[in-house]
């Protein structure tokens, strides 16, 4: 299974539909070790966080689930007790994404909760760039990044303030210069261009499913999503990683605006961590919208690799991910340029970005889309 697809079944949309059509009222959910991007010693810390859902029912893709828990893996092998099976035969199956076999579990588990609610705002902020060609200029690309992160939450090393500099003030950075230097080069492009800030990424993507959704413009007028979220330029940019990259002719685009900077193109390697539905960009292409994400991307087996993982396990989601860890400068530099590039290449095209033909997202295209 494409990697794209496999990650939009394990959304929370797909799963929910999956379990309530069996008469499952909730699920308890086992990390693979295989696939997890930070150990189990900081991943439990987020038991304190509240979760967050949107008041809209219609896009409340949790609603009808009871419960949720996330469950140890290192532990996991009590759950299996007596059903003539094993955690470590299930991991080892999902992590060559092989058919997994069906069988009743003979333990029960009980548990007791006390569930405050409570209501919150919490903003979108969005900038609006005209387009000059009056037959395209109601037509809109949109450029997203999340500003939000963990804020304070349990302490490692003595530090509670979890400052997400690469998740994503990076993002949010890279849009706010875009949008000035936009601005003060008084750069006219046919299309508009939306620069969208949204909130609650960390939450479920609520920022972008709401705006996606109840956008402030016409629906159909959205002709793509070019998505920021952590690029992570922490080493030289030598290969572009691209999630959607064949979903849509958006992906002839960036190859172009990469060959520009001499920057390699590939798709996801890394399949099994669902990035593809972990960032803003799957909210839109949820609604239709042709769009994805990039991040400096590495070789597999490659010292680079070997950074992002001590990475991931040292700053991802942690109070360390601040102002004070090593930046390539150069590689932020070339990739906020193949992000501008992007965006006007896709701005000024006398057609809007397409599907292609053979990717399975192409059936969420509204009908009349290119009218």
């Amino acid at each position: 299974m494409p990697a794209a697809l496999a990650a939009h079944y394990q959304s929370m949309a797909e799963r929910k539909k999956a379990l309530l059509s069996v008469g499952a009222l909730g699920y308890i959910a086992i990390p693979n070790p295989a696939s997890m991007d930070i150990p189990w010693s900081r991943m439990k810390l987020a038991r304190t966080r509240p979760s967050m859902s949107l008041a809209d029912p219609a896009l409340d893709d949790s609603a009808g689930i009871k419960l949720a828990v996330t469950f140890n893996p290192a532990q996991a092998e009590m759950l299996f007790v007596g059903s003539g099976r094993s955690f470590r035969e299930i991991a080892d199956l999902g992590k060559d994404r092989k058919p997994l076999p069906r069988f009743p579990l003979v333990v029960a588990l009980k548990a007791r909760a006390k569930v405050i609610f409570k209501e919150v705002n919490s903003a979108n902020v969005i900038a609006r760039m005209p387009g000059s060609d009056p037959a395209l200029m109601n037509e809109y690309v949109v450029l997203s990044a999340h500003m939000d992160h963990l804020g304070i939450g349990e302490p490692i090393n003595g530090d509670r303030i979890y400052n997400g500099a690469m998740d994503n003030a990076s993002g949010s950075a890279l849009l706010l210069d875009l949008a000035a230097a936009s601005s003060q080069a008084k750069l006219k492009t046919r299309r508009s261009i939306l620069f969208v800030w949204v909130t609650a990424e960390e939450k479920g993507l609520l920022g972008s499913r709401y705006f996606a959704a109840r956008p402030t413009v016409p629906p159909r007028s959205l002709v793509a999503d070019i998505n920021t979220d952590m690029f992570l330029p922490i080493f030289p940019l030598k290969i572009l990683t691209v999630y959607g990259l064949v979903e849509s002719d958006l992906g002839d685009a960036v190859r172009r605006a990469a060959a520009r900077e001499r920057v390699a193109v590939q798709p996801d390697p890394a399949p099994l961590r669902n990035l593809f539905i972990r960032s803003d960009q799957y909210s839109f292409i949820r609604e239709g919208v042709p769009s994805l994400a990039m991040k400096v991307g590495f070789e597999k087996g490659s010292p680079e690799a070997d950074l992002e993982k001590k990475w991931l396990t040292e700053h991802y989601h942690a109070p360390s991910d601040d102002l004070n860890q090593p930046v390539d400068f150069t590689a932020a530099g070339k990739f906020e340029d193949i992000v501008r590039d992007l965006t006007l290449d896709v701005a000024n095209a006398d057609q809007r970005p397409r599907w292609n033909s053979d990717s399975f997202f192409k059936r969420f295209e509204k009908a009349d889309a290119n009218h």
